[in-house]
């Protein structure tokens, strides 16, 4: 009987276990929906490459796995062609720099003399022009006087010949005429030597004034040498930028997941040196049954464990449940126009965010377990 008793008690045992198991499954499936079809992603996986620029890979100064900082120096390609781009152009700069800062000094003297030369004629012409003014004053006071003398001569002429005065005051007289008119002729020879030297001074003063064209030839031999330098400056700026391609600089802080070239390679404009991957933009995408969306809405909890460390645990929460099922953007969608339909249970990507746990394990690619609990 006692070992009846104790059959009974074990078997009552086990039916209350196996009931409470199941009645705990149920509650399970009730509270909380699981599926192992879950993968590690990340935000920012990025691809650097040499942009615009190819050539020989003469240093490559990180490994896989090695972390990173933003602004870092990753690799750097053979660059003695583009320095020497660099310099031939930095070269060309300075000789047109130098031929315009010249052509501007031989200006500006050349400007200075015409200038001075001119305002040096002009003051001679007027001078010049003021006497002959004051020659042409006089010349006109004698040729007066040369009138008056004139009638007065006449006038003795005549009383000479009636015998009231003597040959002597005649002669006088004469010889007064006389004189007159060889200062008159004297100063006539003076003006006309005033006015050749002023027409001479004039033509002078022509040919300077366009000797100007010289100083206009040579502002825009200047202007040339300008937008030369210019051009030049915009080639070596875009020089430059080549060489700085040459360079190949971390955009983000994280870590290497992949070397794909060695140092030696040739490599092309594009071609991928390295994959980063940001640690802070880990994620987990979990293709969830449909079956199973009830009570998984954003916000609700997760938790997670990966196979590839199985006594760590992740927390997390539901960021988004897109709106679109996992065979929607397959690479071959189901064909069912010809009438054939298998009904299969659709997977919806759910995107869940990582709030707990060692971010640093994480790589891109792993797979797992994920429990998220309802919201009823």
């Amino acid at each position: 009987m006692a070992k009846k008793k104790i059959g009974l008690y074990i078997l009552l045992l086990l039916f209350i276990l196996l009931v409470s198991l199941f009645l705990y499954y149920l509650w399970y499936r009730y509270h909380y929906v699981s599926t192992d079809a879950l993968f590690v992603q990340a935000d920012r996986l990025v691809y650097v490459s040499f942009p615009k620029v190819n050539g020989r890979i003469v240093k490559l100064y990180k490994a896989e796995g090695e972390m990173v900082k933003e602004g870092e120096l990753l690799a750097e390609l053979e660059a003695k062609d583009y320095q020497a781009k660099v310099k031939e152009l930095e070269e060309q700069i300075r000789r047109l720099t130098a031929e315009r800062a010249s052509l501007g000094e031989n200006k500006s003297k050349v400007e200075k003399e015409i200038t001075l030369k001119i305002e040096q004629t002009q003051r001679q012409i007027e001078a010049l022009r003021e006497r002959e003014k004051a020659k042409l004053a006089q010349l006109e006071a004698l040729k007066a006087r040369l009138s008056l003398i004139a009638k007065d001569k006449e006038r003795l002429t005549n009383l000479y010949k009636e015998g009231l005065i003597s040959q002597r005051d005649l002669e006088a007289k004469e010889t007064e005429e006389k004189e007159l008119r060889h200062q008159i002729e004297s100063l006539s020879s003076e003006k006309r030597a005033l006015r050749d030297e002023i027409k001479a001074l004039e033509k002078n003063l022509l040919l300077l004034q366009n000797e100007r064209h010289t100083v206009k030839s040579l502002s825009a031999q200047m202007e040339a040498l300008g937008y030369l330098r210019k051009e030049a400056e915009m080639r070596k700026s875009e020089a430059d930028l080549y060489l700085s391609y040459t360079k190949l600089i971390s955009p983000l802080s994280g870590v290497i997941a992949k070397k794909f070239r060695s140092e030696g390679d040739v490599v092309g404009p594009g071609e991928p040196i390295y994959a980063l991957v940001d640690p802070e933009s880990f994620y987990v995408l979990v293709l969830l049954e449909e079956t199973k969306l009830s009570g998984v809405i954003k916000g609700a909890k997760a938790r997670i464990k990966l196979d590839a460390y199985p006594r760590e645990l992740w927390e997390g929460e539901v960021e988004e449940i897109l709106p679109a099922s996992a065979a929607t953007f397959a690479l071959v969608p189901r064909d069912i126009s010809a009438g054939e339909f298998t009904k299969l249970a659709q997977r919806i990507p759910i995107r869940i965010k990582i709030l707990k746990g060692n971010k640093n394990l994480l790589r891109v690619g792993l797979g797992g377990e994920v429990e998220i609990k309802r919201v009823r």
